[in-house]
C-alpha cells in the first residue's frame, strides 16, 4: 500500500517544479513518471517503454485534432475573421454578458483548446468596452469556454476518456445528447451568476471585420456538417471522425483566410500546437507509468467501502489538476487509472461528468489558465480567485452533483 503515498508524492513534486519553478509540464511530468515508475521499483529499460508507450498513445489519439485546431484558430485571428464570428454572435444573443459567455463556449470546441478560445475572444472584449470594464467579461469568457470543453465531445479532455474506458462505445457522438445540453445548463447558470454578482457596464457591439460571413464561419461550421454527414450516410461514415473532420476544416480556413494569414498563422500554429501536444504526451506517460503499476488497485481497494464508488473519479481528477494544472492531463490520467484498476461499471456520461466537475475543482497557481486570466485582466491574485477559481470550483460542484444524479437514474 506504499503506492498512493509514491502518489501524493508525485503530485507534490509536479506542483512544486509548476509553481515554484515554472518549468515546463512536459519536463516535469516526465520528470514524475521515472520519479514514481523507480521508487515502485521497476527496471529502467522497461519503464523507459511504458513512457514512450503512454505519450505515443496521448500523439495518436490527439496529435491531429490539437494541430488542426489550433492552426485554424491562429489564421481566423491573423484575418481578422474572428471578429465577425463575434459580432454575429453578439447579434443574435444581444446582452454583452452572453456574448462573451457564449463565444468563449462555442469556440473552445472547434478549436480544440479553450485557452486558445479566450486568447482569441479577449482582445475583442477589451476592445469593445475598454480597459476599465473587461474584467466581468473576460472571467464568463474564460469560465464559459472550460465548461464546453471538459464536458462534450470529441473535446481533447472528453476523448481521452471515452477512448480509454469505453473503447467499445458503438457511437460516442451519442454522449452529447445528454452532455450538451447539461453544458449548456451550467452556461445559463453562469451568465445568470455573473449578472446578479459582477458589476456589468454597457457595451458596444464589436465592429465587424468587413471579411464575408461565410469566409468567417466557414473553418468553424464545416468540421461539425462532415460529421453530421457521416452519422447520417454509412458510406462516408469516416468523415465523423474528429481528426478527418477538423481536418478538412483547416484546409477549407487554408483557403478562405488569405495567403497571409495562412503563412502566419500555420506558422504561428504549429509552434503553439507542439507545445500543446508535448505537454499532453507528458500527461501519458505519467498515466502510463501509474496505470501500469498498482496503484489503481491499492487505491480502489483503499476506499472500497469507505466513500461510493462514484465519488472516485472526481477526487482523482480534482488532484491531479491541483497537480498539473492541466485539465486534459487530469482527464486523461485519471481514466488511465480507473482502467487498469478494472473500475466497475458506471454509466459513460455520468462518469464524464464526475472526472469533469474534478477537473474544475482546484484552478489555482498551478493552472496556466488562472495566470492567463489574470494577465488579460489586471486584476490581483485575489480577485482571480475570486471571480474565476471559486466560481469555477462552483461549477465543477454542480457537473459532480448532476454526474451522481444521472448515475442514480441510470441505475
Amino acid at each position: 500500500m506504499i503506492t498512493p503515498l509514491l502518489f501524493i508524492g508525485s503530485l507534490i513534486f509536479i506542483l512544486v517544479l509548476t509553481v515554484k519553478f515554472r518549468i515546463s509540464p512536459f519536463v516535469t511530468l516526465i520528470s514524475a513518471s521515472f520519479l514514481y515508475g523507480i521508487l515502485e521499483g521497476n527496471d529502467p529499460s522497461i519503464l523507459l517503454q511504458v513512457i514512450g508507450t503512454g505519450a505515443a498513445k496521448f500523439f495518436q489519439i490527439l496529435g491531429i485534432m490539437v494541430f488542426c485546431g489550433v492552426c485554424i484558430a491562429h489564421m481566423l485571428r491573423r484575418s481578422g475573421h474572428i471578429d465577425t464570428i463575434v459580432y454575429d454572435i453578439s447579434c443574435v444573443v444581444k446582452n454583452p454578458v452572453d456574448t462573451a459567455g457564449i463565444g468563449g463556449f462555442i469556440l473552445s470546441l472547434p478549436l480544440m483548446c479553450c485557452n486558445t478560445a479566450f486568447v482569441l475572444i479577449a482582445p475583442i472584449i477589451e476592445r469593445t468596452v475598454g480597459k476599465e470594464g473587461k474584467a466581468p467579461y473576460l472571467y464568463v469568457a474564460a469560465i464559459g469556454s472550460i465548461i464546453s470543453f471538459v464536458l462534450i465531445y470529441p473535446s481533447p479532455a472528453v476523448v481521452p476518456v471515452v477512448t480509454t474506458l469505453f473503447s467499445n462505445l458503438h457511437d460516442p457522438w451519442a454522449l452529447n445528447t445528454i452532455l450538451v445540453p447539461l453544458a449548456g445548463l451550467f452556461l445559463v447558470l453562469l451568465l445568470i451568476y455573473t449578472r446578479v454578482t459582477g458589476t456589468i457596464l454597457p457595451q458596444e457591439k464589436p465592429c465587424p471585420s468587413g471579411h464575408p460571413r461565410l469566409k468567417a464561419w466557414a473553418p468553424i461550421i464545416s468540421p461539425f456538417i462532415l460529421v453530421g454527414i457521416g452519422l447520417i450516410i454509412p458510406a462516408v461514415s469516416f468523415l465523423s471522425i474528429i481528426s478527418v473532420a477538423l481536418f478538412a476544416g483547416l484546409l477549407v480556413a487554408m483557403i478562405t483566410v488569405g495567403k497571409e494569414a495562412r503563412e502566419i498563422g500555420m506558422h504561428e500554429g504549429t509552434k503553439y500546437a507542439g507545445l500543446i501536444m508535448f505537454d499532453l504526451c507528458g500527461a501519458g506517460a505519467f498515466g502510463a507509468v501509474i496505470a501500469a503499476g498498482s496503484f489503481p488497485a491499492d487505491i480502489y481497494t483503499l476506499i472500497s467501502g469507505s466513500i461510493p464508488v462514484i465519488i472516485l473519479p472526481f477526487i482523482l481528477a480534482a488532484a491531479l489538476q491541483a497537480a498539473s494544472g492541466s485539465r486534459v492531463v487530469s482527464a486523461a490520467t485519471t481514466a488511465q487509472i480507473l482502467h487498469a484498476a478494472g473500475y466497475p461499471g458506471i454509466y459513460p456520461a455520468a462518469l464524464i461528468l464526475m472526472i469533469a466537475g474534478g477537473s474544475c475543482m482546484v484552478s489555482f497557481v498551478s493552472d496556466p489558465y488562472f495566470w492567463l486570466v489574470r494577465r488579460f485582466t489586471g486584476d490581483e491574485t485575489w480577485g482571480v480567485i475570486r471571480n474565476y477559481t471559486l466560481p469555477l470550483a462552483g461549477i465543477g460542484i454542480l457537473i459532480g452533483c448532476a454526474g451522481i444524479i444521472l448515475q442514480f437514474i441510470s441505475g
